[in-house]
């Protein structure tokens, strides 16, 4: 998605990360908070709410958080005369436009999505905040030249247009790609925002969880090169399709037939969502299926006077024998045993 600039704007012509905040708190006419090498920026009143806040680490490495809301459209422009960090941008909230500065076409970044950018030699970035929206974003930040340590080791496993943008200290060529990022990479910004740590621990951590973020952003680059029906990791977006396909079979059980139905209703092919089903909930489908089953099973046995065969029946089954063994299976006894256990006994002459 693109549209043109048509907004306020505040130049930034500093590296790295702590003078970046600096330069940022200085052109908003605000102080420059500072915790344990943790940098805070806190947006005016005159121009919206939220902070911007950022680390730098060792080897080139920084990371910046913006959790912003403005009241007018907004750019930031990093403007220095030097070589730019490669960045890696992810929008968790909202959406977030980037820009070239030798360009006049913003790209729009949805929710879910994320970009990978370095600009050629000394040209600049831009990020745009649209006002009104509350815009929640991620940047890892990478001074090649720095960070060409970490990649002294042998690289030659990883595609060859990854290496080469690692290791383009100068900048010889601008770079952009834009993907759909990971459940995994959404799970390390949700444990870096929730853990509670302070100070040295707390930058330990988000610095660890960085080099996570690194290291499967790669490999999700890699992923992403091949077939969509033969990528392994599962895209952010594409949780929601699966929590969509298990709410469809709590709703509807009963009805439930095979996966490949389920796949169609929700937009997703059969081996992407037993993936889904796996890391959302340690389960097959079939096995989400059974647990779903056997847990209404069990508030019927508990909560009616319902035969067996009747709840057989509203569990989506139509063999008794194959219930009893699979209730046997999660509970260590037959369902007749587990109600007269719980205090209740009809039809427990007849439902063995």
């Amino acid at each position: 998605m693109q549209k043109t600039i048509l907004l306020k704007a505040i130049k930034i012509n500093s590296l790295p990360i702590n003078d970046v905040l600096s330069n940022m708190a200085e052109a908003l006419g605000v102080p420059l908070e500072r915790k344990c090498e943790e940098y805070f920026v806190q947006i005016p009143s005159s121009l919206g709410k939220g902070t911007i806040k950022g680390f730098n680490f060792s080897n080139g490495l920084g990371f910046i958080r913006y959790d912003c809301t403005f009241i007018k459209d907004f750019e930031i422009q990093f403007v220095k005369t030097d070589v730019h960090p490669l960045r890696f941008i992810y929008t968790l909230h909202g959406s977030i436009g980037h820009r070239f500065a030798n360009e006049d076409v913003i790209h729009i970044i949805q929710k879910f999505q994320n970009v990978i950018v370095a600009s050629e030699r000394n040209n600049g970035h831009a990020l745009s905040f649209s006002a009104g929206e509350n815009t929640v974003l991620s940047s890892i930040e990478i001074r090649r030249s720095e960070f060409k340590s970490k990649t002294e080791c042998e690289i030659e496993s990883m595609d060859s247009e990854f290496q080469k943008l690692l290791t383009d200290v100068e900048a010889k060529r601008q770079f952009v790609y834009e993907g759909l990022y990971s459940l995994h990479i959404s799970e390390m910004f949700k444990e870096m925002e929730n853990f509670n740590e302070q100070d040295f621990l707390n930058k330990l951590f988000i610095e660890g969880k960085v080099y996570e973020i690194i290291a499967l952003q790669i490999l999700q680059y890699q992923d992403d090169l091949k077939d969509v029906g033969n990528r392994s990791l599962l895209r952010r977006y594409e949780v929601e399709q699966i929590e969509r396909a298990a709410e469809m079979v709590k709703q509807d059980i009963i009805n439930f037939h095979n996966i490949e139905e389920i796949s169609k209703e929700v937009g997703l092919n059969a081996n992407k969502l037993q993936q889904g089903f796996q890391d959302l909930y340690s389960h097959t489908v079939n096995g989400y299926v059974n647990k779903v089953r056997l847990d209404l099973a069990q508030n019927l046995l508990l909560n009616t006077e319902l035969s067996l065969a009747e709840i057989v029946d509203r569990i989506g089954l139509i063999n008794k024998s194959y219930f009893s063994k699979i209730f046997k299976e999660k509970y260590g006894i037959p369902p007749s045993k587990f109600r007269q256990n719980n205090g209740r006994s009809h039809d427990s002459s007849h439902s063995k």
